[in-house]
């Protein structure tokens, strides 16, 4: 089953496309939205599987509203307006449907869309895995792990030392680590808290972390107010 979102300010065009998808009994519809900062809040509270998003919305661009999430789901753009398409490929792009949406077509595109597979259960903190720096491999467990970073589709993981390339997304990985622990900083990094020696404020409302080693990470202003309801009593 794929968890999908609807976002299109026409309760019209919302319509239209859940009749369609009625179609396709893959997709169950856990949410909609006709605004960006409604969009954005049910996005983040849902952590769907797929968002259906039209371009032009109440509030703002569509495409400013991903820029602002930590969490892009793929994504099916159902818009009128056929000049975003190159931009919106920059994002975790499946399709791009102009509207009106032929059924042919939405059925292309679903086609594309892969089906989540079984949340597995998170690693514990001994829980150890095998990495490869250079020549050298090694049996790491969690929580020898500081931070870990975003590096294109791939991710670098920070243990000791050493900092090897991980061939799976920090999206990937995060389904596997303790949230309590192992906290999403950015859409760039996560970070193992417990190597956090200190927390300064930073620019634009956001936070910046020094972690044990001496590295630095920046936490977005999202992501801040979290993280201080996590370290509050």
């Amino acid at each position: 089953m794929i968890r999908a979102l609807i976002v299109d300010d026409s309760e019209l065009a919302r319509f239209e496309l859940e009749h369609q998808l009625r179609s396709h009994p893959q997709i169950q519809i856990v949410g909609q939205a006709d605004d960006i900062h409604s969009a954005e809040a049910l996005i983040e509270s849902s952590t769907p599987d797929l968002l259906f998003l039209d371009i032009d919305l109440p509030g703002g661009n569509a495409l400013q509203l991903l820029e602002r999430l930590e969490h892009i789901p793929p994504i099916i753009f159902t818009t009128a307006y056929e000049q975003y398409a190159l931009k919106a490929f920059e994002f975790n792009t499946v399709d791009y449907l102009l509207k009106p949406i032929k059924p042919e077509r939405l059925a292309k595109a679903l086609a594309k869309v892969e089906v989540p597979p079984e949340r597995q259960s998170l690693l514990t903190l001994d829980s150890q895995i095998f990495v490869k720096d250079g020549e050298r491999c090694f049996l790491v467990k969690l929580k020898e792990i500081r931070c870990l970073e975003a590096v294109g589709n791939y991710s670098q993981l920070y243990f000791g030392a050493h900092a090897p390339l991980l061939y799976r997304s920090l999206n990937k990985i995060e389904e596997r680590l303790d949230p309590k622990v192992f906290f999403r900083a950015s859409r760039q990094h996560i970070v193992n808290l417990s190597y956090v020696e200190h927390v300064e404020p930073w620019s634009n409302g956001g936070l910046r972390l020094k972690l044990k080693g001496g590295q630095e990470i920046e936490v977005s202003r999202r992501q801040s107010g979290l993280l201080k309801q996590m370290l509050s009593f």
